[in-house]
């Protein structure tokens, strides 16, 4: 008996040993064979053949300070318009001609696709449904397409007009909120300060529900989103898949940041099935409602629930953390270049009087206010890397075959810094913009908000929120950076002021 117990052990510890040196080895074979099929590739030597070229890029951010984003530039710039680089087994090809972009991402369309591995990871945290399959995450074209085309009335700029009104109230909850940084006296992060103003606008006029962001210090959102963000950043940085990544779903593999991260998921989204489903008894008790997303989402009646919740949950963060940021680098930029402050103040002295609420029709008036904020954009795209698809089939670009199965990207970054279509491209000049039917290409060399089918659907949202925020606030206050601040990108899984623009602000007299 012991004998046969004995051979039971050996055999199985030799079946396990064959098993793990099989994997060993063909995880060698499949490495050697991604390697072998993109070394025609431009693109620096591999530093690893395992981890590719991640090496590479830690030992640059370590050295510089500076982040992913801003390495792929300095890549770009040594091999070309296209390269590749390798993350473990994962190969990306990167494309930095417009002529490029336009070739895969708009005509070859068809041959590309989300990849589930990556994008799974933004709407699961740690196995727990988060933004789910939201538009930004949805890797199914046909689900996408089809409740992006529920979703578009909500974001058309006729929509949009009719919420001005909530656009000034809340800008103006903010501005009270501003008076009492003044009366407090201490200095203040203004990002911190923009992602509680940009949480209010995207819950009030897409839901019609206040999150007193602003006003109370206690409220429960700022931390979920925050969490939630870091949760994504987190799963994002291990070669695992979304599904295996469900372990920690279990508590003994969950630290204190696990839980937190996990419980903002949970709590968003019970968040957005409360609101859901007090919207959907209003309306079935023939209340009055507000023509905004959450009608638009119920009303369809062809979504599930998870649908609503992803959609609620998936616009809820996304128009927050994104405008939050475009307004920061925008301020810093503004305090940073005087001489663009004052003609900026000039334009809004014009355009609004004696006024302070900000009209449908002064936006379009507002000219040099949105050059200011697209030369923001083209020096500070707030995406990492957008568009990023995943070919099905074997594409030709450059003269160079990308194979099918790698993933292919772009950022806007490799074309804002591009002295070849922006002279200086460090130097801050709003003027740039004032005519962009000379610059070639511009649709496909300037895109923060992405291009194509799958282009941001809050473009516009974005944009009429930024305007009046950014008017009221120039008018009232002024603000003086703190020593050491600079405009630094931190990099998470969109790009943020790494050092917050932390002003001392008084009222502007």
């Amino acid at each position: 008996m012991a004998f046969s117990v004995l051979s039971l052990l050996s055999y199985t510890f030799g079946a396990v040993l064959v098993g793990c040196l099989g994997f060993v080895l063909f995880s060698v074979a499949y490495l050697y064979y991604i390697h072998k099929i993109n070394d025609h590739l431009p693109g620096p030597p591999r530093s690893s053949f395992i981890f590719g070229h991640l090496p590479d890029i830690q030992r640059y951010q370590t050295a510089t300070g500076r982040t992913q984003n801003e390495f792929l530039v300095k890549i770009g710039l040594e091999y070309g318009p296209i390269f590749v680089l390798h993350f473990l087994h994962m190969p990306i090809v990167f494309l930095a001609d417009a002529t490029y972009l336009r070739h895969v991402f708009i005509d070859n369309y068809n041959s590309l696709h989300k990849s589930p591995f990556l994008y799974d990871k933004i709407g699961f945290v740690y196995g727990e449904r988060g933004v789910g399959y939201g538009l930004v995450s949805n890797t199914n074209k046909e689900s996408w397409r089809k409740h992006r085309q529920i979703m578009n009335p909500a974001f058309h700029r006729k929509c949009l007009k009719e919420f001005i009104s909530n656009f000034n109230d809340v800008s103006d909850m903010f501005m009270i909120r501003m008076d009492s940084v003044v009366d407090g006296g201490q200095p203040t992060s203004m990002v911190e300060e923009f992602a509680k103003v940009t949480l209010d606008t995207i819950s009030l006029v897409s839901f019609n529900i206040k999150t007193n962001a602003i006003e109370d210090s206690n409220s429960p959102f700022p931390a979920a989103v925050r969490d939630y963000f870091s949760g994504m950043q987190d799963i994002y940085k291990i070669p695992l898949s979304s599904t295996l990544l469900g372990i920690f779903q279990f508590k003994p593999f969950q630290n204190a940041t696990k839980k937190k991260e996990i419980a903002a998921a949970r709590f968003l989204r019970m968040f957005a099935s409360d609101c859901i489903k007090t919207r959907m008894k209003d309306i079935s008790d023939g209340k009055s409602v507000p023509d905004d997303l959450l009608s638009i989402l119920i009303k369809d009646g062809s979504l599930s629930m998870d649908d609503m919740i992803d959609e609620f949950v998936t616009v809820f963060l996304a128009g927050q953390e994104t405008t939050a940021s475009s307004l920061g680098f925008a301020l810093y930029e503004i305090i940073a270049n005087p001489h663009v402050q004052e003609k900026l103040l000039n334009e809004l002295d014009q355009v609004l009087g004696e006024r302070d609420y900000v009209e449908f029709n002064d936006l379009t008036k507002l000219k040099y206010l949105g050059h200011v904020l697209e030369e923001s954009l083209r020096k500070h795209p707030i995406p990492i890397q957008s568009p990023a698809m995943v070919s099905t089939e074997d594409i030709t670009v450059g003269g160079y075959i990308i194979p099918k199965g790698n993933s292919i990207h772009t950022s806007a970054l490799f074309f804002g810094m591009n002295a070849a279509i922006w002279k200086d491209p460090e130097v801050f000049e709003p003027e740039r913009f004032c005519d962009t039917e000379n610059i070639l290409n511009f649709s496909t060399t300037h895109f923060p908000f992405s291009f194509g089918p799958r282009s941001c659907i809050g473009q516009m949202f974005a944009k009429f929120e930024l305007k009046v925020i950014l008017a009221k606030l120039l008018r009232k206050f002024q603000f003086k950076l703190l020593p050491g601040q600079t405009d630094r990108m931190l990099e998470r899984l969109t790009i943020t002021p790494r050092d917050g623009v932390m002003c001392e602000v008084s009222r502007r007299e």
